[in-house]
């Protein structure tokens, strides 16, 4: 099954007070939240984004937030928060990447290189390239489309992996 990305939306006061440590993420139902699976497409897509695995610049390292400070404690790899005007950044920086954006930053031998999650490199072949760029793409564009549901609303969010 592997290790899922999972991001659900919020009150931003809710958030903020997530995040500063007031109410445990754990006492809180995450069911009764809009919320998006996006599979194990989470480190390939910041990968794509910020050509790391992690600590990605803003506004587009805001689209799958991946920092190596833990964040919020949460299940075993801890969860990530993000207030309303930094899910509008993200939007913003989101709306100006098509397809053919998104292609030229990918990079496919660099992802296999860098044991880039999910990829496993033993078992990676040429035919797989296209495949997974499909992937990552199908994912960004239900990120892009659950952003903008969360901007619309005014809320920030909660991303975490599972």
């Amino acid at each position: 099954m592997g290790m899922r990305g999972y991001y659900f939306a919020m009150d931003d006061n809710l958030v903020q007070k997530i995040a500063a440590g007031d109410i445990a993420l754990k006492s809180l139902k995450i069911d009764d939240y809009p919320g998006l699976d996006i599979d194990r497409s989470w480190e390939a897509i910041h990968y794509l984004l910020c050509g790391g695995i992690s600590d990605g610049d803003a506004p587009l390292g805001y689209v799958v937030p991946l920092t190596s400070d833990r964040g919020i404690d949460f299940g075993s790899y801890g969860a990530f928060s993000l207030r309303a005007e930094q899910v509008a950044e993200a939007l913003q920086a989101m709306s100006t990447l098509d397809e053919a954006q998104l292609r030229l930053r990918y990079d496919f031998l660099a992802m296999v290189k860098n044991e880039v999650y999910p990829l496993e490199p033993d078992t990676v072949s040429d035919e797989d390239e296209d495949e997974f760029f499909a992937y990552i793409l199908q994912h960004f564009n239900e990120i892009r489309r659950f952003y903008s549901q969360t901007v619309a609303k005014g809320n920030g969010l909660i991303f975490y992996i599972f």
